[in-house]
C-alpha cells in the first residue's frame, strides 16, 4: 500500500490532486446512487407480468411516503405532462445523495483529518457527532410528525371552504422533503450554539438577552422554508426550536464557565511571570538578572 504523505509536507499542487480525486469518488457514488434509485428493480422476477408492472426503487420509495404521511382523502395530480418525469428524476437524485452521503462524509474526513491538531479532534468530531445525531432525529420527526400534521391540518380548510383536495405531485413531494430537511436543520441549531460558545464567539448572556428577537427570526425563518406547510407547521416548528435552544443554553453554560475559570487561571499565572520577570530585572537599565547580583549589562551592583 502506498504510504501517505504528511498533510504538513504537502505541496498545494498535491492537495489540489488529492482533493480532485476525493471529489471525483463522491461525485462517482452519487451518480452509481442516483442511476440505482432510476432503474435498479425492486424486486426480481423473470415473468412478463412482472415486466409490465416493473418499479425501480424510487418508485416504492415514493410509495411508502405517499402512504406513510398522505392523509385520505387526498388526490394527487400532475398539472403538466413533464411533472411526473420531473419528480421521477429529482427524487432519484435526492435519495441518491443521502445513500451516497456515507461515502462523501468518509472522503471528507479522510482529506481533513490529517490537517487536524489533537485538540482539535476533541472539540470537531463530537460536534460533528452530535450535529449529524440531531440532524437525523429532526428529520425522523419531521417525517413521522410533522408533515402528517401539516397535511392532515390543511385537509381541514379544503373542507371549510369546499374545495377538492386535489394536489399537484410536485408540491406535495417538495412539501414532504424541504419540511423534512427543514426540520432536521432546526434540530443542529443546539450543536451549533454550544459550539459558538465553547471557542468564546457567543455568551449565554447574548441569548438569554435577547430571546424574543431570536424566536422572532426563527418563526421568519421557519416561514421562509417551509413556504408550504402553513401557520401548524412553522408553529411546531418555532416550539421545537425554542426547546432546543433554552437546552443547548444549559449545556452551553458548563462551556462557558469552564472556559472563564481556564482564562482566570491563565491571567493568575501571567501576572505571576510578570511579577517574577518585574522582580528579577536590573533597577536601572531593566535587563534581566537571571540571579545575579551585577547585572550583566550595564554591570552595577542591585544591592
Amino acid at each position: 500500500m502506498k504510504k501517505r504523505v504528511d498533510v504538513k509536507e504537502m505541496t498545494l499542487l498535491e492537495h489540489l490532486r488529492e482533493l480532485k480525486d476525493r471529489v471525483k469518488v463522491s461525485l462517482i457514488a452519487v451518480i452509481i446512487s442516483t442511476l440505482a434509485m432510476l432503474v435498479f428493480p425492486a424486486e426480481f422476477n423473470l415473468s412478463w407480468e412482472a415486466l409490465y408492472a416493473y418499479k425501480p426503487l424510487i418508485s416504492v420509495i415514493l410509495d411508502i411516503i405517499r402512504e406513510r404521511v398522505m392523509p385520505e382523502g387526498m388526490i394527487l395530480i400532475g398539472l403538466t405532462i413533464t411533472k411526473p418525469l420531473e419528480l421521477y428524476f429529482i427524487a432519484s437524485l435526492v435519495f441518491g445523495l443521502i445513500f451516497s452521503s456515507p461515502v462523501i462524509g468518509y472522503e471528507i474526513y479522510k482529506y481533513v483529518d490529517p490537517a487536524l491538531y489533537p485538540h482539535e479532534r476533541r472539540m470537531i468530531y463530537p460536534f460533528l457527532t452530535a450535529f449529524i445525531s440531531l440532524f437525523t432525529s429532526g428529520v425522523v420527526f419531521g417525517y413521522l410528525v410533522l408533515v402528517p400534521f401539516t397535511f392532515r391540518a390543511m385537509m381541514i380548510f379544503y373542507n371549510l371552504v369546499g374545495a377538492a383536495p386535489y394536489v399537484d405531485i410536485m408540491d406535495f413531494y417538495n412539501t414532504v422533503f424541504i419540511v423534512v430537511i427543514a426540520t432536521g436543520a432546526v434540530f443542529t441549531s443546539p450543536t451549533i450554539i454550544v459550539l459558538l460558545v465553547r471557542v468564546g464567539l457567543l455568551s449565554t448572556k447574548t441569548i438569554t438577552r435577547n430571546r424574543k428577537w431570536i424566536y422572532g427570526i426563527g418563526y421568519i425563518v421557519a416561514a421562509i422554508i417551509t413556504p408550504d406547510g402553513g401557520l401548524f407547521t412553522n408553529v411546531i416548528l418555532l416550539l421545537v426550536l425554542i426547546a432546543l435552544i433554552e437546552g443547548a443554553v444549559l449545556i452551553a453554560r458548563r462551556y462557558e464557565k469552564e472556559r472563564e475559570r481556564r482564562e482566570r487561571e491563565e491571567y493568575v499565572e501571567d501576572s505571576k511571570l510578570s511579577e517574577q520577570s518585574r522582580i528579577d530585572a536590573c533597577k536601572y537599565c531593566g535587563e534581566p538578572l537571571k540571579g545575579r547580583l551585577f547585572c550583566p549589562s550595564c554591570g552595577k551592583s542591585q544591592v
